[in-house]
């Protein structure tokens, strides 16, 4: 019996080794585990549409004083302040019975001078007459020249001295010299303006439409997006409250020198504020749209590692993931431009990165094609 109990325990034994033996023929110690299962991007060459989102203020293109530019009490006001004006509107009336009583003067005194020039154009006349037929000597030929010159002369002078008396007749009809919002009134009816070394701007008139936006570049952006297409650029406007103004607008002006103190370079859009929805002075967001970069490569930002070394990705090659260092340009949205490190065809890895080690085996499990614009 003991002999027996013994040898059913030896063979259960060896038969154990021997299935221990057999399984580790088949799977012996030390095997690599299975490939990864991993989701990919596919490399393409494209022309990658590219915007450009910046802090601006909104500006108006002119904000002008309206003066008096001549001396006189205030008598009439024919605008409400805050209110719309047009270039060339009659905004206030000084008293103009000084200079219209100038004018008067003026006029008389050109009337005159002409009488006196007619008579000395006809002793002139008459003089050359004579002076052909020997019957005037030289120093009474030369006495009707002068007089009838001297005369011509003097209308001239009564002539510019009307013209100056009308325009200051005139200016007595205060005008908007721009369209726009106008401001407060800084007199009141009945006050003396225009006197010399006084502050003679009776309100301002602010142009609305269209309107400025003034944002700064940052020199990176500068040197990248100057080498880019710009022929379709549309600018479109963010409010401060998270609206979108609904008219595009185009760049107008970009500085020629980069500030040292900030490394950025200014700009300037303009738009059409036909309904004065933008206010000069406001903040808002300008967005630069249209920016073409040709035959490019963009990869998902989530593909993306970083190391001692720089940038890199997992490029799948013969099923093994592969280190690819990059050199990267700028990024848009969720993709990054790669400047060198990969070519077109390439597949590189977007998930699992965490997991992954140069050299494991991978196995893709969907290929991402991008989403660039041809």
């Amino acid at each position: 019996m003991q002999y027996g109990l013994i040898l059913k325990i030896f063979l259960s034994l060896m038969s154990g080794i021997f299935l221990l033996s057999a399984c580790s023929k088949d799977k012996p110690l030390g095997q690599e585990q299975g490939a990864i299962p991993v989701m990919t991007h596919v490399v393409k060459n494209q022309d990658i549409i590219i915007s450009f989102e910046y802090p601006a203020q909104l500006k108006s293109l002119q904000s002008v004083g309206v003066y008096a530019r001549v001396e006189g009490v205030l008598l009439e006001q024919h605008f409400t302040e805050g209110g719309l004006v047009k270039k060339g509107d009659k905004l206030f009336k000084i008293d103009p019975a000084k200079y219209q009583a100038t004018a008067n003067m003026a006029r008389a005194q050109l009337l005159s001078a002409q009488a006196t020039f007619k008579a000395a154009q006809r002793d002139w006349e008459r003089a050359q007459k004579l002076f052909k037929e020997n019957a005037l000597s030289p120093k009474e030929y030369d006495s009707a020249q002068s007089a009838y010159e001297n005369a011509n002369a003097s209308v001239a002078s009564a002539r510019a001295n009307l013209d100056t008396a009308m325009i200051d007749l005139g200016y007595t009809d205060v005008v908007a010299t721009a369209s726009g919002k106008i401001g407060m009134k800084q007199y009141d009816i009945g006050d003396l303006v225009g006197k010399a070394g006084a502050n003679n701007v009776l309100t301002t008139v602010t142009q609305l439409d269209p309107i400025h936006a003034e944002f700064s570049i940052p020199s990176n952006d500068y040197y990248f997006l100057r080498t880019l297409d710009r022929d379709s650029v549309k600018v479109h406007y963010v409010l401060g409250d998270g609206s979108h103004y609904d008219k595009e607008g185009r760049i107008d002006f970009v500085d020629a020198v980069i500030d040292a103190n900030t490394a950025t370079i200014k700009a300037r859009s303009i738009v059409e504020n036909p309904e004065n929805l933008l206010v000069p002075g406001e903040f808002s967001r300008v967005k630069l749209d249209g920016f073409l970069l040709k035959n490019s490569i963009a990869i998902p930002q989530v593909a993306l590692m970083q190391d001692k070394n720089g940038s890199y990705v997992y490029k799948i090659v013969d099923g093994k993931a592969q280190v690819a260092p990059l050199e990267l340009g700028y990024t848009t949205g969720n993709q990054v431009i790669v400047k060198s490190g990969l070519k077109e065809g390439d597949v590189i890895v977007t998930s699992q990165l965490i997991k992954i080690r140069p050299g494991m085996p991978v196995s893709p499990m969907k290929a991402q094609e991008s989403q660039g614009t041809k």
